[in-house]
């Protein structure tokens, strides 16, 4: 799994996950926080379809942490305000790299798909509830 893979998973479902990660592992591992928790903006770029391309639809609020392992650098880049949430993704970024805790971060990974797939099913059968029937209306 890529890093644009795991990231956007742990993301969307897995905060909570990803913080008990970091409690659970932290002392295990060391590292040195290069720029703690941090608060900025980033601009979002969009595409615009017709003649192909991109421009920027505005600012979002980020909360960005980076910290070191010798040379390996960990990132984690948050939408929204939350430190400790963002030195977590930072610190799962450098165990991906360093290669470390793979079996617990697998097990979490796949935990967090399995939610995807449920929460995916949930909303698709909430859009089937409101499908209109076309076949009864002319009844």
């Amino acid at each position: 799994m890529d890093r644009k893979e795991w990231s956007a998973l742990i993301a969307r479902y897995g905060r909570q996950e990803a913080l008990e990660f970091y409690e659970k592992n932290k002392e295990t591992l060391d590292f040195d926080v290069i720029s703690g928790p941090e608060l900025g903006l980033t601009m979002v770029k969009m595409r615009e379809h017709a003649q192909n391309s991109l421009f920027y639809i505005g600012e979002v609020l980020i909360t960005e942490t980076k910290i070191r392992n010798q040379e390996d650098v960990g990132v984690g880049l948050i939408k929204g305000e939350d430190y400790e949430f963002s030195l977590s993704m930072a610190f799962i970024d450098l165990c991906f790299k360093l290669n470390e805790f793979q079996n617990d971060l697998n097990v979490l990974l796949n935990k967090l798909k399995e939610t995807e797939k449920e929460s995916v099913k949930a909303h698709t059968n909430k859009i089937l509830q409101t499908k209109v029937s076309f076949d009864m209306m002319n009844d």
